[in-house]
């Protein structure tokens, strides 16, 4: 227990006179705001404002985080305010390799996560003993030997490891010809989500969708039940759909017709979003009280992410000592995900990819219908952590 509170981002004055449980639920919550917070900017800065889009923050933490613990000086500290600003360098590495361990030992009965990570190496070059170790049991990171020379080969191995570990949903984050032979290391994270839902729903039937584009015809599916909604919230109507392990849910945040998505999306704040969703949960509404139409969709986003705001990774000043010896910056930052709704649950995965080359020169309302037929904002998360978000438009 006492790890876990010297791991806080922030010390109260009456720490000794709280119990530790408490102390702990504090810390939880703390992180969780950051969490969503990296998120919703992620979010922000990576989908085109008329575009369908979905990103996986997990995947893009769990990259970043594994390269945060091999940098130094400046590069490390431009990390740590990305992935937990306020915090410190071991406090990020404490929460981002405990979330990794929690996600792989939480696999029950209607719900899987996988996660697997691969760090390919330059057989010119290699990472030093202490950094390899600690990436090894903290994330589970296997080192992979390569010849980036041989492009078409080394191309092959890293597309079939994403695509083994995405279950096939994701068949390629590189290819040979953009490959550059000068490449000195590569971290690739690749995650499998699918979950069936804890309730069913109805088989698809048509329905109108009030897309920005204008108006669409598409699957459907409808429930009537006890479900969990905020309908009072100011940002828009909330609707949670859990899992049969409920620790993972499914969130729509639909904005009011008099507002905007991309208003919603661009203003939305990490606590604002997890104010939404805790009143959410709170909310039942009695079996039979309620109807709940959502839409069955299926969404991918690739490449389209930037440097999110970070420069020093990509300069020759770069500080990536506790990597290898040799000197290293980021060349690139890919990021792949894909997403699927339907009435039996969601099938999800997303992979990230960073290569570095050497360093060169709620109130109830009665009887309430909820029809998510207006652009949305989405996500999946466990606990409160959000493993993927994004929006349909």
């Amino acid at each position: 227990m006492k790890q876990y509170l010297d791991q806080r981002c922030f010390e109260s004055p009456f720490d000794s006179l709280v119990h530790p449980f408490f102390l702990l639920s504090e810390m939880v919550c703390a992180t969780a705001l950051l969490s969503s917070s990296l998120a919703l900017s992620l979010l922000h800065h990576s989908t085109p404002p008329s575009q369908s889009f979905v990103i996986s923050p997990y995947s893009l933490d769990t990259a970043l985080s594994v390269i945060h613990d091999g940098a130094g000086g400046p590069t490390q500290q431009e990390l740590t305010d990305l992935l937990l600003k306020g915090c410190t360098p071991a406090e990020v590495t404490a929460h981002y390799s405990s979330l990794a361990l929690s996600l792989l030992a939480n696999n029950v009965s209607g719900v899987t996560f996988k996660s697997a990570n691969r760090f390919y190496v330059s057989e010119s070059t290699s990472l030093k003993k202490e950094y390899e170790a600690e990436v090894v049991a903290n994330y589970q990171v296997k080192v992979e030997k390569v010849n980036f020379r041989e492009k078409a080969a080394v191309a092959s191995q890293i597309n079939s490891f994403v695509n083994d570990a995405t279950e096939g949903m994701i068949k390629q984050v590189v290819d040979s010809q953009s490959m550059d032979p000068d490449t000195m290391a590569m971290f690739v994270n690749a995650i499998y989500f699918l979950g069936k839902w804890k309730f069913t729903l109805s088989k698809p039937y048509t329905y109108t969708f009030k897309g920005i584009a204008g108006n669409r015809t598409m699957d459907f599916m409808k429930r009537e039940e006890v479900l969990r909604v905020n309908l009072d919230s100011e940002f828009g109507d909330a609707l949670i759909l859990p899992y049969k392990d409920e620790s993972y849910k499914f969130f729509f945040l639909m904005p009011k017709e008099t507002s905007n998505i991309n208003t919603l999306r661009d203003s939305l704040t990490g606590k604002e979003l997890l104010d939404i969703l805790r009143n959410a949960v709170e909310t039942e509404i009695d079996v039979g009280s309620s109807s709940v139409r959502v839409p069955k969709f299926k969404v991918d986003g690739v490449d389209l992410l930037q440097k999110m705001g970070v420069s020093k990774l990509f300069s020759n000043s770069a500080n990536f000592s506790k990597i290898s010896s040799t000197p290293l910056e980021v060349s690139t930052i890919k990021h792949f995900a894909i997403i699927e709704v339907t009435e039996e649950g969601t099938k999800a995965a997303a992979a990230t990819v960073i290569g570095m080359n050497r360093v060169s020169a709620a109130v109830l309302r009665p009887n309430p219908v909820l029809i998510i037929d207006r652009p949305f904002l989405y996500g999946i998360m466990r606990n409160e952590d959000i493993l993927f978000i994004g929006q349909y438009v």
